[in-house]
């Protein structure tokens, strides 16, 4: 959105591990990633279940670090 050195893509959660990580798969590419939720969407409680969608950032810099910014308020029926 700002920043032109974070790049945003959009997931579905379908896997919840311990120490508040997720296992992903993105939309666009057939690829699960392991990420965290943001330090915001922790203060602010907001969970997150399997199969929630969700909007996810990386820093080009360093390409291993995924974290959840955002969950659509949608549901799959």
């Amino acid at each position: 959105m700002g920043k032109e050195w974070v790049l945003e893509r959009d997931g579905e959660v379908l896997e919840v591990l311990p120490a508040w990580f997720f296992k992903v798969k993105l939309k666009d590419v057939d690829t699960l990633v392991r990420c965290k939720k943001s330090w915001r969407m922790s203060q602010s409680n907001i969970s997150i279940i399997i199969w929630d969608r969700v909007k996810l950032e990386i820093n080009q810099y360093d390409m291993s670090q995924w974290r959840i910014v955002f969950r659509y308020n949608d549901y799959k029926k």
